[in-house]
């Protein structure tokens, strides 16, 4: 007796090739919906905050963190720091120095004027506008919460990124600028950062979404911290997030090809 050895027809296989193919367009569809959800939530994050301090200036006359009546103001600063004499030396917890300033210089851990220390008026800015109605969420203004070192903020004192990095709001000149510009345009200003763990082909999106595109130039900038060379201890050039043009570094395109999964911006108002 022969024995008949049972096989996969054409049709059969034909159909599990059809199969396979549909459940890997379903996987990258997904993840492609769930990639510009996340870059979607980033541009509201950076619209919402920045309508948010608009709308704090204008009631108050004053910046979030800042602000030198915050404890006249606002409920529920009674366990923050009392440190800010402030220019009209009016002291109270939660009160900033009043110089316009979030933080004061970048580079001074304290102003040695008014005695605020920097990270309390970045951990104030974000229970400010909380306290005040203009953003959701609970902070607790601490200012051993920022940790500006690591470009990072725990989630207990600044709101995170849908990546799960802490947004930081201060002044500062972490916004990179090419030497094509303006050298005025690297100066500190106030401005918000977007936080870290951004994937770069997302945060290339974002800027192009929101701006220019061109990671040197406009109200949405790659910040120094992820420029080869500038703020980031260790990174190279290979895995920079953004292209160098020549050993100057002047940079004009987001490194996409590099693939870092670690990237961060900011945004100018």
């Amino acid at each position: 007796m022969t024995r008949k050895e049972a096989g996969f027809t054409l049709i059969e296989i034909a159909i599990v090739v059809v199969i396979i193919g549909l459940l890997l367009g379903g996987i990258l569809t997904a993840h492609e919906m769930i990639r510009g959800a996340r870059m979607h939530g980033l541009a509201n994050q950076g619209s919402a905050v920045k309508a948010a301090i608009l709308g704090f200036s204008d009631r108050f006359h004053a910046l979030p963190g800042d602000s030198p009546n915050a404890s006249a103001n606002l409920p529920g600063l009674a366990n923050l720091a009392d440190r800010c004499a402030g220019a009209a030396g009016k002291r109270g917890p939660g009160n900033g120095d009043g110089n316009n300033r979030i933080g004061g210089p970048p580079e001074l851990a304290e102003d040695p004027h008014s005695g605020c220390k920097r990270a309390d008026e970045l951990a104030f800015a974000w229970r400010h506008l909380s306290a005040a109605g203009f953003l959701a969420g609970s902070f607790d203004g601490k200012g051993e919460g920022v940790d500006e070192a690591e470009f990072n903020c725990r989630a207990s004192t600044c709101p995170t990124n849908p990546y799960n990095g802490g947004m930081l709001l201060f002044f500062n000149h972490q916004q990179f600028t090419n030497d094509f510009e303006d050298p005025r345009d690297d100066g500190a200003t106030n401005q918000l950062s977007s936080g870290r763990n951004i994937p770069v082909e997302v945060i290339a999106e974002l800027d192009r979404k929101i701006d220019d595109g061109d990671p040197a130039a406009g109200s949405f900038r790659i910040a120094d911290f992820f420029v080869a060379g500038r703020g980031a201890a260790g990174m190279t050039r290979i895995n920079a997030c953004a292209n160098d043009v020549n050993t100057t570094t002047n940079i004009v395109s987001w490194n996409i090809g590099g693939k870092n999964p670690d990237c961060g911006g900011i945004f100018l108002f």
